[in-house]
């Protein structure tokens, strides 16, 4: 299967291009065995499609599906045998990023959590006179005094629970300046990881009815993105090939980076001829 260097144009796909497991449950009219040229076909259009994906991409990690050796020995009854691989990039320095800035929140979060020195020394010194309370109940009870041993242990956890009290009085305090810095924390958040499908199908009638929202993005005039950051690339093939899809989910910069990549990749497949 040879695969061009076109990039015919990009939509948003609102269903999954094809699911990787297909249960009998899914096939109402039940399974038809697939034939040895469809098998054939299969893989070698599964070879082709991980020739087209990126093998290394600087600056991002890449895990590259599992390659098979055999091809599916059924499919649904009325549906074609369907060829799809897939990868995992993960930005390096999008991720340290979000290292980095978890920690500056935490930091935040945490001094806010801290005592003032006030109300630090309160909390300690009643948790003092509670031990020291608790050591003398100790010796009350080895005197075989258990009233006062009784007594003792009383006033011991007032000691305690007073000083808990001030440690929970300035957090209930602080809690909604947490909240709203764990709601910064969140929107700062980029997810460094970009999911590539790529399937060799006519995705024609998958089409019907999605939802678009056009977008402009420098490597294509016809680029769109939807809220669900699913973007579908539309690879024109060879003369010998099917249609090529390539699906990106992920950080709508992210996923503008892989797409290049993927382009830049199947440009060079195309210029020599694989």
């Amino acid at each position: 299967m040879k695969l061009s260097a076109t990039l015919l144009k990009a939509v948003v796909a609102v269903a999954v291009l094809a699911p990787p497991i297909l249960s009998f449950a899914d096939c109402p009219e039940g399974v038809r065995p697939t034939t040895s040229a469809e098998q054939e076909k299969y893989l070698a259009t599964v070879s082709a499609l991980k020739a087209a994906m990126p093998a290394t991409v600087s600056g991002w990690e890449v895990r590259l599906g599992q390659s098979f050796t055999t091809a599916p020995s059924s499919v649904c009854k009325g549906s074609p045998l369907v060829a799809g691989y897939d990868a995992t990039y993960t930005s390096v320095e999008q991720r340290q990023k979000n290292q980095e800035s978890d920690r500056q929140f935490q930091a935040r979060i945490d001094a806010l959590r801290k005592l003032s020195p006030e109300e630090q020394k309160q909390a300690d010194d009643l948790y003092q006179q509670g031990k020291q309370l608790g050591y003398q109940s100790i010796a009350a009870l080895k005197n075989k005094d258990q009233a006062e041993s009784d007594r003792l242990r009383t006033e011991a956890n007032k000691m305690y629970a007073a000083s808990k009290a001030i440690q929970q009085a300035h957090l209930d305090k602080v809690v909604p300046q947490m909240k709203a810095i764990e709601d910064e924390r969140q929107a700062a958040y980029v997810n460094p990881e970009v999911q590539v499908h790529l399937v060799g199908r006519d995705l024609g009638s998958d089409r019907k009815g999605t939802k678009t929202e056009s977008v402009q993005i420098d490597f294509s005039k016809a680029d769109t993105a939807t809220p669900e950051k699913k973007l579908v690339l539309a690879l024109n093939p060879g003369s010998e090939g099917q249609p090529v899809w390539a699906q990106l989910e992920g950080d709508r910069n992210q996923v503008q980076t892989i797409a290049k990549a993927l382009v830049h990749v199947t440009q060079q497949g195309a210029a020599s001829g694989q």
